[in-house]
């Protein structure tokens, strides 16, 4: 949306996924898909999986559709957190990724880029951006100050995907002038059209996924 210049854009990715990487490597962890969880059934899940054993983590990560909950954590939590879905009659599924995404064990990498952040010039969107912290946009004059945040909270909080695509469905119109709300999702796959189908069938979701497209 104009906020951050293409090279600042490409720098903070590139130190983002650094600081990911290094703080999955120095704490031993995971993420696990819960089919049909709601999120009270992953916060019970996490609660049992972590009782008599502190000092590890496991928290919901990503809600990503109605029945499509993420959580993350040390590993170890995660191995008792997918046999404790099991026995509460739930799917759960590791997920190959490095590490504990969107957890409080990515706290050095926010860390990391918020130092990054508070250099980066940012400018006022030229349209609503919504954060997936919140699933709201961001918010205070010209919105400088909540993306620093907002961008930093994301590595440690939970990926709210399902209530932000909510809160498109029901804004969009009104923010194009009455036009009706179309999505369009860019390459590669075409996963998240699958989500909104889950979400929200009446939103229609354009998948580019090829060059012709």
């Amino acid at each position: 949306a104009g906020a951050i210049s293409f090279e600042d854009g490409l720098e903070l990715v590139t130190l983002r996924g650094r600081a990911m990487q290094d703080a999955a490597e120095a704490t031993p962890s995971g993420m696990v898909a819960l089919i049909g969880a709601d999120e009270a059934q992953a916060r019970d899940v996490c609660a049992a999986a972590l009782e008599g054993h502190a000092g590890e983590v496991l928290v919901p990560a990503n809600f990503n559709a109605p029945g499509q909950i993420v959580i993350s954590g040390s590993k170890a939590a995660c191995e008792r957190g997918a046999k404790v879905a099991g026995e509460k009659g739930l799917r759960a599924t590791p997920l190959p990724v490095a590490g504990a995404f969107h957890s409080p064990i990515m706290a050095p990498a926010a860390e990391r880029l918020g130092a990054a952040l508070a250099r980066t010039p940012i400018r006022t969107p030229r349209c609503p951006v919504v954060s997936n912290v919140t699933a709201r946009p961001h918010e205070g004059q010209g919105g400088a100050d909540s993306i620093r945040q907002r961008l930093v909270e994301q590595l440690t909080s939970p990926v709210r995907w399902a209530e932000s695509c909510v809160w498109l469905g029901q804004n969009l119109g009104t923010l194009g002038g009455g036009t009706p709300a179309e999505l369009h999702e860019l390459a590669p796959g075409k996963a998240l059209a699958g989500l909104m189908r889950r979400i929200d069938k009446g939103l229609k979701v354009f998948s580019h996924d090829t060059p012709q497209d």
